[in-house]
């Protein structure tokens, strides 16, 4: 589903090294990448639904996570349970028509506020509920080290980060393969950026900053933290904070030449390649992996779920 672009003269102008290669998990036919729904999300889904049937699975999400169960368990008919802000139902859209299979909760306020909501849920209905898991769901890993385990040798992995599927999930590759840990350097948007602020031992920002980033999808505070510090360190990576105005700079020039749009985490991760070699933090030899997670979402929102099946709390 994914595709690699490498030897591309456009690399070489935007950033001016030779040695990086772009990873494309999004809906860029140009390109041949054509994730279902637009995102590296698509990976995660189809493990998950076939090996968690006991009882219906709760996810919670402000983007792609939503938007790639919604599609996978509609296509199968499965019952699941998606939580997500209500600023995110925008987003659901899929390429299949919905099934009424599905249950949608619309939560007003951020992203943390689903995530609490989803977890009370599950509470006060053990019987029917089970949490998907996000980080802690073994299945997610296993799909994407599918996409993963192809990738030729690289040095350097660049990644904003959200639950942290994606650093977990080179982690686990490499282990599984016996190849050397790349450096994991990965990225989130200011002013709110609990992952990065954690890693540098400062107080998580204020929930209501998270209302100010662009890159909503990077704005959970509920992942695992400590987990994803400890692969920060054990990889000798880094952790970047963008500014909304480097994103979007860097994600224009970017959606120049991929003639699509992308989503604002990967302005993100673009804008950190740029920070990276500024700083001196990357040498010439080191062979770089650039993720671009999700995108060419115009090509894949087609169906909207029935309103029937959305509860607004």
């Amino acid at each position: 589903m994914s595709s690699l672009i490498e030897n591309s003269r456009f690399i070489e102008d935007f950033f001016g090294r030779k040695r990086i290669k772009i990873l494309l998990s999004g809906f860029f036919e140009k390109f041949g990448a054509r994730c279902p729904t637009g995102s590296f999300k698509d990976y995660i889904t189809g493990l998950t639904l076939y090996f968690r049937k006991k009882k219906e699975l709760v996810v919670v999400s402000a983007g792609n996570v939503a938007r790639a169960f919604f599609y996978k368990a509609s296509v199968l008919k499965r019952p699941l349970t998606i939580v997500l802000p209500e600023y995110a139902l925008e987003g659901l859209k899929i390429p299949a028509p919905p099934s009424k299979t599905v249950t949608i909760y619309a939560i007003k306020g951020e992203y943390n506020d689903a995530i609490d909501f989803s977890k009370e849920l599950v509470a006060k209905n053990p019987e029917k509920y089970e949490h998907e898991g996000g980080l802690s769901n073994k299945w997610r890993i296993k799909g994407l080290c599918r996409l993963f385990r192809r990738l030729p040798p690289f040095d350097i992995y660049f990644q904003a980060v959200s639950g942290g599927v994606g650093p977990m999930s080179i982690y686990e590759t490499s282990k599984a393969t016996g190849k050397e840990l790349p450096r994991l350097f990965l990225s989130q948007n200011l002013p709110y950026a609990p992952v990065l602020a954690a890693v540098k031992g400062e107080k998580i920002p204020e929930p209501e900053l998270a209302e100010k980033i662009l890159a909503k999808v990077l704005s959970n505070a509920k992942t695992n933290i400590p987990l994803l510090s400890k692969l920060i360190d054990e990889s000798n990576g880094k952790i970047y904070g963008i500014t909304n105005e480097e994103l979007v700079s860097a994600k224009k020039v970017f959606e120049e030449f991929i003639e699509e749009e992308i989503d604002y985490s990967c302005g993100v991760t673009l804008a950190s390649v740029l920070k990276a070699i500024k700083n001196g933090d990357i040498k010439e030899e080191e062979k770089i992996l650039i993720h671009i997670t999700g995108g060419g979402y115009s090509k894949v929102k087609k169906h909207f779920p029935d309103e029937k099946q959305i509860i607004h709390i």
